[in-house]
């Protein structure tokens, strides 16, 4: 990211564009190289770290994009510090999408008009979850399928579609109360007439939503082929299988340690 997207890229690194860039290898077919160096966050112990390569590229600009215009969504719908807070940075992300949109395909475009529509739906206070949903996985979907040949692209397309709603429902759905609070939109804020009704769902009937659209993404996953890359296979599953999990059950403990 400090290469392809500048320094103060590095800092917003997730797991999200983690998976996103570990799936491009896999659809890409692209050779990668793994050895030990120190990195700033790990000056003195060596850690495992892949050597540069297109995928590797292609995330980061991606990533760049998808910072940049969040930053200006917030700007534009939100208030207070977290409004004050994006404007500040506005000008190193600038930088970042200035240097992203250097790349083929233009990527911009995907993510501009996918947040355009989100906008438009957040305005109507649109009270169906599944639409703001699709529209950003339809985006994750076109950013992860961008370039490739047909058959890869139709893999890829499928993979970033449910793992967009997958990201989607689960943010949405635990920052229901604080958007709550700041009067944000959220879908599920005119979906139910109760916050218990809220609460009822989320207990009764959200992890059963989300393992479908994570079964959904490791049916497409197993189109894919890593014949003599096992390594690539074992960390994409471990993040559908164990990682997705493993977050839901994050969020429902914060939860709970709120006393909820």
């Amino acid at each position: 990211m400090k290469k392809h997207t500048g320094e103060a890229s590095r800092m917003t690194l997730s797991y999200d564009m983690t998976f996103f860039a570990l799936v491009r290898i896999a659809l890409e077919g692209t050779d990668f190289n793994i050895r030990k160096r120190r990195c700033i966050a790990h000056p003195v112990r060596r850690r495992p770290m892949m050597d540069d390569n297109a995928a590797l590229a292609y995330t980061a600009y991606v990533s760049a994009l998808l910072t940049y215009y969040k930053l200006e969504d917030t700007i534009a719908d939100d208030k207070g510090i977290k409004r004050l807070g994006a404007q500040m940075a506005k000008p190193w992300v600038k930088g970042m999408k200035r240097r992203a949109e250097k790349t083929d395909g233009d990527p911009a475009s995907i993510v501009r008009n996918a947040l355009h529509s989100l906008s438009e739906l957040e305005k109507s206070n649109c009270a169906v979850p599944d639409m703001p949903a699709d529209i950003f996985g339809d985006m994750l979907g076109k950013l992860l399928a961008l370039g490739l040949d047909a058959t890869k692209s139709r893999i890829a397309y499928e993979i970033g579609l449910h793992t967009g709603r997958w990201v989607y429902l689960t943010d949405a759905v635990f920052d229901y109360d604080d958007d709550e609070k700041s009067g944000s939109y959220n879908p599920f804020r005119f979906t139910f007439a109760s916050a218990e009704e809220m609460y009822t769902f989320r207990e009764t009937s959200l992890k059963g939503i989300m393992t479908m659209e994570a079964d959904a993404i490791m049916r497409a996953v197993a189109f894919l082929d890593f014949e003599g890359r096992a390594a690539l296979k074992s960390c994409i599953e471990n993040i559908i299988y164990d990682g997705m999990e493993s977050a839901l059950s994050v969020a429902y403990g914060k939860e709970r340690t709120d006393g909820k």
